[in-house]
């Protein structure tokens, strides 16, 4: 099943059909409000204050009569920014913003693709040339001034302006993530070797490919498996450390191999730290081979209920990809079936246990090592880690996100934007809410503490 994640992916692009009846700022505002109050499953808890909630809106609507279209996102975002939720944004399909992005000067790369290939396969700079991601597109990087500019190299021009600068890399290890809506996240990179880029702050690798790398494939391999922050390693005689980064979807396999290679090992250390740092979350189901190792007893959960809306019962079959889960997600279109606008829960029961295989042998006591950017189901998983009776926390509190997930994409009658929006809220809430505070840990780590790995090995072994 799908599951949601943080990404910046959604911030740099834009979705690529365009309406033929673009609606002005106030249009959209109040189509866009109408929307997340009927079909946001925090509204009525995050708007509990309905004369701020009320006052905040109103002022946005009477400042959306005075903005041009192509200013119109930033309203409209302020507006989202109200729930605090980074499970929820806004897609821009606005062809004016996009032309008005194109008009400004330093918007686009001032050379053809027969022209940069010809550069890049003589210059002698490391950083210059073809880049690739499980990210997003390939990316292209040519020097301009002091710094480096990046396009998107995509045949498909139907979702990517050629040309368009959606990276700008500094002398100084800073990189700016540009938007189609002009907006800017700003982040740090690292170079290794003239052959791995490393976004630091949302742990995402690019890969050189064009000219020819310095280090050969199975030399890349062995770096990114620590740089990326997926690897398995004996710290000392009693502890092993397994590092995961990541649980979105395409590293499932990954980590499943990398549990599997290391069993003997695991399974043979008196201790084991997970260090799931930086870990934005993914999928639930990239964590279900580490729990046999971790878990004293069965997991307690309350489950999440829908809030059933049309665009969820006509998109949940999508979610799935094998037939049992399709078949699950027609049981769950018979459930929500003339309840929408009402929250349904798929489980019916109140609480569910899940009941996991424990591995014949494992570690005896068990760090997990989590901080502010542990997010969605990487909180989800230290959560279901924390009822085992032999797992310390340590860090700080996680980021803050799961307390509703799910995401769809939505219409709401406005074609200039689209939405992305959580489906379901836990159902812990309001009595345990996590969002904004975070999952707290059983020991906090101050500042002071630079090397957390060597902490926990002291904390366990000493």
């Amino acid at each position: 099943m799908k599951k949601s994640t943080l990404t910046i992916l959604a911030l740099i692009v834009s979705l690529s059909s365009f309406s033929q009846t673009d609606c002005n700022c106030e249009e959209a505002l109040n189509q866009l409000i109408k929307k997340v109050e009927s079909g946001y499953p925090g509204f009525n808890e995050k708007t509990k204050d309905t004369v701020i909630y009320d006052d905040f809106k109103d002022k946005l609507i009477i400042e959306s009569r005075n903005v041009i279209a192509s200013d119109c996102s930033v309203i409209l975002k302020n507006y989202l920014s109200y729930f605090k939720d980074p499970h929820i944004s806004l897609i821009i399909t606005n062809k004016e913003q996009i032309e008005k992005d194109e008009e400004k000067s330093d918007s686009k790369v001032n050379i053809s693709r027969a022209d940069f290939f010809s550069h890049i396969s003589k210059t002698k700079d490391e950083l210059e040339g073809v880049w690739k991601s499980s990210s997003f597109p390939k990316a292209a990087f040519i020097k301009v001034n002091n710094g480096y500019q990046g396009f998107f190299i995509s045949d498909d021009t139907s979702k990517w302006n050629p040309n368009d600068v959606v990276f700008k890399l500094m002398a100084d290890g800073k990189v700016e993530i540009i938007g189609n809506d002009n907006s800017i996240i700003e982040e740090n990179y690292e170079l290794f070797d003239g052959s791995i880029i490393l976004l630091k702050n949302y742990n995402i690798v690019l890969i050189k490919e064009q000219p020819t790398p310095k280090l050969s494939e199975g030399e890349i391999k062995q770096k990114l498996e620590k740089i990326g922050g997926f690897y398995f390693t004996k710290v000392s005689d009693k502890t092993s450390l397994l590092c995961i980064s990541s649980f979105e979807d395409q590293y499932v396999e990954r980590i499943e191999k990398m549990v599997l290679d290391n069993q003997q090992t695991i399974e043979n250390s008196e201790n084991l730290i997970i260090d799931v740092r930086n870990n934005y979350g993914g999928t639930y189901d990239a964590y279900d081979e580490i729990l046999p190792y971790i878990i004293t007893n069965n997991i307690r959960g309350v489950g999440q209920e829908f809030l059933v809306t049309q665009t969820l019962i006509d998109g949940v079959e999508d979610w799935f990809d094998d037939e049992e889960g399709k078949e699950k997600a027609r049981r769950w279109i018979s459930m929500f079936e003339g309840n929408i606008g009402k929250f349904v829960n798929t489980d019916t029961a109140d609480v569910y246990i899940s009941e996991i295989e424990k591995a014949k042998k494992s570690p005896s006591q068990i760090i997990i090592l989590a901080n502010k950017r542990t997010a969605s189901s990487g909180e989800a998983f230290v959560l279901e880690a924390k009822q085992s009776k032999k797992v310390k926390i340590l860090g700080t509190p996680t980021y803050g996100a799961i307390d509703y997930g799910s995401v769809t994409l939505f219409d709401f009658g406005c074609e200039n934007y689209k939405l992305m929006m959580p489906t379901w809220r836990d159902r812990r809430l309001p009595d345990y809410p996590i969002d904004n505070i975070g999952v707290q840990p059983d020991i906090y780590l101050d500042k002071s503490v630079k090397d957390w790995v060597q902490f926990a090995v002291d904390y366990l072994e000493n």
